[in-house]
């Protein structure tokens, strides 16, 4: 069952558009930014928006009266059932390939906007600003009756926040307003992965810019919205559920988190039943308030993000973080009632030697003997990703760790935790690789993607016909690197003058350029 949370309204439309989601319904469903950009386009009169996922079966407006189809891109994986859905309603692939009567196929989401190069030939237009963008371009795609194909790209790229490959030229990232336009789940669903959750983004960005982390880089700079909007938007979600989440990167540093946590708490001792979540807590924003209201909502455990485990090297990404701050939060959180923490960990960073490594171990038994000595039960579970660099971060031009490294680093974890009866759970190092190679490659992929997608679109299809594309293809800036996609994803691209990211302005260059002096690169 679905409960809309706006308005529906009577429509005129002058064109149909399919906004999909290369995943399947559940997932589709959980993600905000996909439901806000759907809903935004079903409140205009003159669109008729249909939402369209990785396991639809029928559709209602039939595929040859789509006059437009978007998609929210949220992992560079995700081209592979792009791929997939544009063959299956019989679309041309690429954008060159396509005729009059075709729809216009664009997309957007952090990925395009970090490097869309590898995918630019699979879209006509790509939103590389955020939504708020989306409005002109759709007020253009109305008039595609009128304009040829051509004539309407050719608009298009003149839309701050929009690229046009056909019509290359740098363009700006465009930011929302994040108080005129509050984003809150639009649609509940007992369908969603988060079942009638309400789903509150409270800040986008993070003003600790980490040096690895798209999501601080790309959002700059961090926005907060009002205590009083998110109120508003409380009260809006309990008259619908009592499931409540409060999404960003940096939640508890919101100005006025105190506030909205004590007016989600008076809301419980008041006698409403609350079943609050929250994205991910900071070891530096935790205290006894925070974690009982969490208690009082029903949540036995919560995430945290260390990253690393020595002290030097969480400064040296600067990951503003001490030991003492994280003993305490885990402190905090079992004296108050938390059942557990999850705590994330990334492998492989810039620098990191086996000494980081054992001091990671050393960590982690220090908090296991806090809690132990604590006298309640309360579970660690350490989770692991290897680093992958991030276009438009600090680290983007960073060699990435060779795989038997990360390996051993790997094994030699797994046999510590275990014997402390910490759950720990490993990456898949190869699905990280080709994540890298999708994340900073500067050339077309379009034809290599295609293929991978038609050999099944699974790990083993991408190594295989990566051997075969890199036996075939030299480019200059990568001559005389073994065929593997192992050393491509380590090659270091420092040596590109102007990699293909930069025609997108996100507004941190300088910053970021002044970083990566600071750090030698």
């Amino acid at each position: 069952m679905e409960t809309f949370l706006y308005k529906k309204i009577e429509k005129t439309p002058k064109i149909n558009v399919w906004m999909a989601y290369p995943a399947i319904e559940s997932f589709a469903m959980a993600s905000l930014g996909y439901l806000s950009i759907f809903k935004m386009l079903d409140s205009d009169s003159e669109l008729y928006t249909e939402r369209i996922y990785q396991d639809t079966k029928n559709t209602v407006v039939p595929v040859d009266y789509v006059h437009a189809m978007g998609f929210s891109v949220s992992f560079e994986t995700d081209i592979f059932n792009i791929i997939k859905m544009l063959k299956k309603y019989g679309f041309n692939i690429k954008s060159k390939d396509r005729s009059e009567d075709e729809p216009i196929v664009f997309a957007g989401g952090p990925v395009l906007m970090s490097n869309f190069k590898p995918y630019e030939d699979f879209f006509d237009f790509i939103s590389v600003g955020e939504m708020c963008c989306l409005k002109p371009a759709m007020e253009i795609l109305k008039r595609k009756e009128e304009f040829s194909r051509d004539e309407l790209l050719k608009q298009l790229s003149e839309v701050e926040g929009i690229y046009v490959p056909k019509y290359p030229k740098k363009t700006k990232i465009t930011r929302d307003n994040l108080n005129e336009n509050i984003f809150y789940t639009p649609i509940l669903s007992d369908k969603s992965y988060f079942k009638d959750t309400f789903v509150i983004e409270i800040e986008r960005g993070c003003p600790k810019m980490c040096n690895f982390c798209m999501a601080s880089w790309l959002n700059l700079p961090a926005r907060f919205v009002k205590f009083e909007k998110v109120k508003e938007a409380i009260d809006l979600g309990l008259e619908y559920t009592n499931k409540i989440a409060l999404l960003g990167a940096y939640v508890a540093g919101h100005p006025e988190f105190e506030r909205i946590i004590d007016y989600i708490s008076e809301k419980i001792d008041d006698g409403k039943q609350i079943e609050l979540s929250i994205s991910s807590l900071r070891a530096d924003w935790v205290d006894d308030k925070l974690i009982s209201t969490l208690v009082k909502c029903g949540q036995k455990t919560a995430t945290i993000a260390l990253e690393a485990g020595s002290q030097r090297l969480r400064d040296y990404i600067k990951k503003d973080l001490t030991e003492e701050q994280i003993l305490n939060t885990v402190k905090i959180a079992q004296k108050n009632g938390l059942k557990g923490f999850k705590i994330y960990v990334m492998l492989g960073l810039p620098t990191e030697t086996d000494e980081d490594i054992e001091e990671l171990v050393n960590l982690i038994q220090k908090i296991k003997n806090q809690t132990k000595a604590q006298g309640t039960k309360f579970d660690i579970t350490v989770s692991t990703s290897t680093f992958v660099p991030k276009p438009h971060t600090p680290f983007e031009f960073v060699k990435r760790e060779d795989k038997k490294a990360l390996e051993n680093k790997i094994n030699y974890l797994k046999k510590s935790f275990h014997k402390m009866g910490v759950d720990f759970r490993s990456p898949s190092i190869e699905w990280d690789e080709i994540q890298a190679i999708l994340s900073v490659t500067c050339e077309d992929l379009s034809d290599f993607l295609i293929e991978v997608c038609e050999a099944g679109g699974n790990l083993g299809a991408f190594k295989q016909l990566w051997r075969k594309k890199l036996k075939n293809e030299k480019s200059d800036n990568r001559k005389g690197n073994c065929a593997s996609m192992t050393n491509f994803a380590k090659i270091p691209f420092n040596n590109i003058e102007a990699p293909a990211w930069e025609v997108v302005d996100c507004g941190s260059c300088d910053l970021k350029n002044k970083r990566q002096k600071e750090l030698c690169f």
